[in-house]
């Protein structure tokens, strides 16, 4: 091969490199200046349908204006601004979400499978991190006014161990990130994991799983 179709294909295979990376950065690109969504159809695609008519209303919202309660078993609640609260966020690729931790609350171990997540201190303090494919975690204390990134796809958290309550803003490229507690998604799944994947993976006793289980169950 010349020199000169070596360089082609160098460039061949970071092109592609770049666009594959771009494919896996967020949700993908749109192909008209909206799409809102049609909430009311039930077929999806990769999205929503577009519906016919729309307005400004449908790109607006005041859904995370106002603190959520925060009195449950993880003293935080998460109010999410994403395409079903927005439905003019439908092919654009972005949302948000409103966090609110009580004191000693924590938004659990979770991850976004769509989207890396950035969130911004309004009030209080917490304690963040997320753990790396190596196990490594990489923590931090923020206060009012940082930010802090956690990136697409790894387990995160935030604690707030403070004795005032706390909130953040949260971005996401994704209009719908998604959310696994790693918690629920193990102990409260419908059906639910076999206990014996249970016992071990944790290497602890049957007793102990269903005391879990019985925990985490969705309230009736």
């Amino acid at each position: 091969m010349s020199a000169f179709g070596k360089i082609v294909v160098i460039m061949a295979v970071v092109v592609l490199a770049i666009s594959l990376d771009k494919a896996c950065a967020g949700d993908p690109d749109m192909l008209q200046d909206v799409c809102v969504a049609d909430l009311t159809n039930s077929l999806t695609v990769n999205g929503y349908f577009c519906k016919k008519n729309f307005s400004e209303i449908d790109f607006s919202s005041m859904v995370i204006a106002k603190a959520g309660a925060t009195n449950n078993t993880f003293g935080s609640i998460v109010t999410g601004a994403n395409v079903m609260k927005v439905p003019g966020l439908n092919t654009l690729g972005v949302s948000m979400a409103r966090i609110d931790y009580a004191p000693g609350g924590i938004n659990p171990p979770h991850t976004h499978p769509r989207a890396t997540e950035m969130i911004f201190v309004l009030e209080g303090e917490l304690d963040v991190g997320f753990i790396t494919t190596s196990n490594v975690l990489i923590t931090k204390h923020i206060v009012k006014g940082e930010v802090f990134a956690f990136p697409r796809g790894l387990v995160h958290f935030q604690q707030n161990n403070g004795d005032v309550p706390a909130a953040v803003v949260a971005g996401f490229n994704s209009q719908l990130p998604g959310t696994q507690s790693i918690a629920t998604t193990l102990f409260a799944s419908s059906p639910s994991v076999p206990d014996s994947v249970l016992t071990k993976t944790f290497q602890v006793g049957t007793k102990q799983i269903q005391k879990i289980k019985s925990r985490l169950a969705p309230k009736k």
